[in-house]
């Protein structure tokens, strides 16, 4: 069994592979061989007023691979406002430290396989599903990214428009200067292209033909205002102000959810399900000034026109009308929930490509298998 950490995987998982084994994944759900369980997150609250402590897990499994990979968290999160927004703020034992594990299973014999920090992976999956949306759906010649924020998912996300389109310039923004100037340094370096920070997401978005905000935002970061005919949209979290859903003529959304053999499927249509030791009041005035963090349902009237990926990947579907349209990857039409896909696919891959590079640290097997039924 090995143990992988960020530095490993760092080393084999690139962004054009991470796009790849999303898509068969999309695939392999369409077929009803692969299987996901949406995000369920448990809050308790602490001994420090406003802070609570948030366990979070998905999972997927997939008959192709032959493996079932479960994502799990454990953070201390409170919320403070940031500029003229809303934040979230997390940490593990301390502020800077964090604690995400995948534990990845053979599903022939039920052999536990590895254990491995989820941070970079994590960053990966996550900007290669937007690098998808935006394969399949912003226009063609898109050679402008407007950014928002400047974090670990701004620079996944850019690394995979990139790889799915010929990007020549981006421009960041993000509320403290220092690290939108170094995002700026860093992916003009990495990518080989023009990267500019700006003073104010306005600037940051004029002109973009890929408007991406990746924040930690519990507030809305994106605007009708800031739309121009032909973007592609995509955000990390609820990061849409109601008046962009309007705005939108087609999006990602309608992908088949996992098969169901019985009881009640999870249905993460309007956020995470959640459960919660100790006082709903207490969670609410810790949030107090900040918006649910749960996606909102789109106001009456919306006409977006929801698109499932995995017809998209396949050809069957058409993708947007005209250059003139707007698109967006998530904005609430449905057909979340594919976390697992995403862990399962990407920790198999990384698996994979470590061990035969000869990476990481071997950890007895035995010492996780026992002799007493359970």
């Amino acid at each position: 069994m090995l143990f992988l950490n960020n530095d490993d995987i760092q080393q084999v998982l690139t962004m054009k592979d991470t796009l790849a084994v999303l898509e068969e994944g999309h695939l392999e759900m369409a077929r009803q061989e692969l299987v996901a369980r949406p995000r369920v997150d448990t809050y308790a609250e602490t001994d420090t007023p406003g802070t609570f402590y948030r366990w979070g897990t998905m999972e997927g499994t997939s008959k192709g691979l032959h493996r079932h990979a479960i994502r799990m968290k454990s953070d201390v999160v409170s919320w403070r406002q940031h500029g003229e927004g809303y934040v979230e703020d997390k940490y593990c034992v301390e502020p800077g430290l964090f604690c995400g594990l995948v534990f990845l299973f053979d599903t022939n014999n039920g052999e536990p396989l590895a254990i491995m920090n989820e941070g970079y992976l994590q960053h990966l999956r996550v900007g290669a599903l937007a690098g998808l949306g935006a394969k399949y759906l912003a226009v063609k010649d898109a050679a402008v990214v407007g950014m928002l924020g400047a974090g670990g998912q701004a620079r996944s996300h850019l690394m995979a428009f990139a790889a799915v389109r010929d990007i020549k310039e981006a421009k960041v923004f993000s509320p403290t200067k220092a690290n939108r100037e170094r995002y700026a340094e860093e992916m003009a370096e990495l990518l080989d292209i023009e990267v500019t920070p700006c003073d104010s997401a306005e600037e940051a978005v004029s002109g973009a033909h890929i408007l991406s905000t990746c924040t930690n935002s519990v507030v809305p970061t994106v605007f009708a205002r800031m739309l121009e005919p032909g973007m592609h949209i995509t955000q990390v979290s609820a990061e849409l102000a109601p008046d962009v859903s309007p705005m939108i003529d087609v999006a990602i959304g309608g992908d088949p959810k996992s098969q169901v053999y019985s009881g009640v499927p999870i249905d993460d249509s309007r956020g995470f399900t959640t459960y919660l030791a100790g006082s709903r009041e207490a969670l609410d005035a810790a949030r107090s000034g900040a918006a649910p963090r749960e996606r909102q349902a789109p106001p009456s009237g919306v006409t977006t026109r929801a698109v499932p990926l995995v017809e998209l990947i396949a050809g069957t579907a058409l993708g947007r009308a005209s250059d003139e349209e707007i698109s967006a990857s998530r904005a609430g039409v449905g057909g979340g929930g594919k976390q697992g896909l995403q862990f399962v696919t990407v920790s198999s891959l990384v698996y994979d490509l470590a061990s035969t590079a000869g990476l990481g640290r071997e950890i007895p097997t035995e010492w996780f298998l026992q002799d007493i039924r359970d």
